[in-house]
């Protein structure tokens, strides 16, 4: 998985420190120093996640994730905004912005599908954990949308969408949306979509400029060749990152797009490893069946829907299959 910019962590800690919430004794157990952190730093976006899934809860908001998403300025995305400003037209502008995508703070994948009358911007969400995963999504569109919108302020322009998807059931705060979008919002739709005029697109760009465009591209090429090389194993980053999950755990595939990488890649890095993803995803369901037998409040039955089994013969025949003997049995001689 590619590294991003430590500041977007850095504006959600700021956030949730001014709602008094104390985010140092989370960074300790991770190794982190919040007043340590340099503006300049980067992080492991799986390592980011885990921060947030256990940071965000923590805010009990409804409207965290949109207050987080208005926090990205422009100097966030460092030489991407330029390199977005000096395209020759709007639609050149999202064609880099998907083609950068790994520059952002994105928990999804960014896709632009462009049809007769008008484009799509696609962003489909990585597997997310639940009690994030909404924050995550309303942050990710608004962030986007907060991009485009600064943007168009410094250049003078004024693209609305002609109509929004979210793939989330509609909030109370609905209407906070429609004023944020300046469009028509659906929600429970299969993926996060701004539906946007080929008209609008196809606008010249006043900040056109092929020498500075050029500059701010090969920035931006240097950045992603930087930020490929993460520093922790992949096995003990996928491990971690499972063991975000509950009842239904990511699959191979959803797993590689998370980490940026083919599934062929992952599971061959990870084979190279000594740990198949078969084998990292067992130990995660162990490790957690085993942490859940020491509770005696809960049943065989609950804790095989929590490990993603639809019946619990076959968690007792998986966890016979890693320890040799059975869920009761294990509990009775704990």
């Amino acid at each position: 998985m590619s590294q991003r910019s430590v500041l977007a962590l850095m504006y959600t800690l700021d956030l949730l420190e001014q709602r008094g919430i104390q985010c140092a004794p989370v960074l300790a157990r991770h190794g982190l120093d919040a007043a340590r952190l340099d503006p300049n730093g980067e992080i492991e976006r799986d390592r980011e996640l885990r921060l947030l899934a256990e940071l965000l809860p923590l805010a009990e908001d409804p409207q965290l994730g949109m207050e987080m998403g208005k926090r990205f300025g422009l100097a966030g995305y460092g030489p991407l905004t330029m390199l977005l400003m000096t395209s020759a037209s709007a639609f050149d502008g999202f064609q880099l912005g998907v083609r950068y995508q790994s520059l952002t703070y994105l928990y999804g994948e960014l896709s632009l599908v462009p049809g007769n009358d008008t484009t799509a911007l696609i962003l489909k969400p990585i597997p997310l954990p639940e009690p994030v995963r909404r924050i995550l999504i309303e942050r990710d569109m608004v962030g986007t949308f907060k991009l485009v919108n600064d943007i168009q302020t410094q250049l003078g322009l004024d693209l609305t969408p002609k109509e929004v998807w979210l793939p989330l059931p509609e909030p109370e705060h609905g209407e906070l949306y429609e004023q944020f979008f300046r469009a028509p919002v659906k929600y429970d739709m299969p993926w996060c979509q701004a539906t946007i005029s080929n008209r609008d697109l196809a606008v010249p760009l006043p900040g056109y400029n092929r020498s500075a465009h050029e500059l701010y591209r090969s920035q931006c090429d240097a950045l992603l060749a930087r930020r490929q090389n993460p520093s922790e194993r992949l096995a003990a980053r996928v491990s971690a990152y499972l063991d975000l999950f509950l009842e239904d755990f990511p699959g191979a595939a959803q797993v590689a797009v998370t980490f940026d990488l083919p599934e062929r890649t992952l599971r061959r890095r990870l084979s190279a490893e000594g740990q198949p993803f078969q084998q990292l995803l067992d130990e995660v369901r162990l490790n957690k069946a085993l942490n859940y037998l020491a509770d005696s409040k809960r049943s065989v039955e609950d804790i095989a829907r929590l490990l993603g089994y639809s019946e619990p013969a076959a968690f007792i025949r998986a966890f016979q299959r890693w320890t040799g003997e059975t869920p009761a049995k294990h509990r009775r001689s704990s």
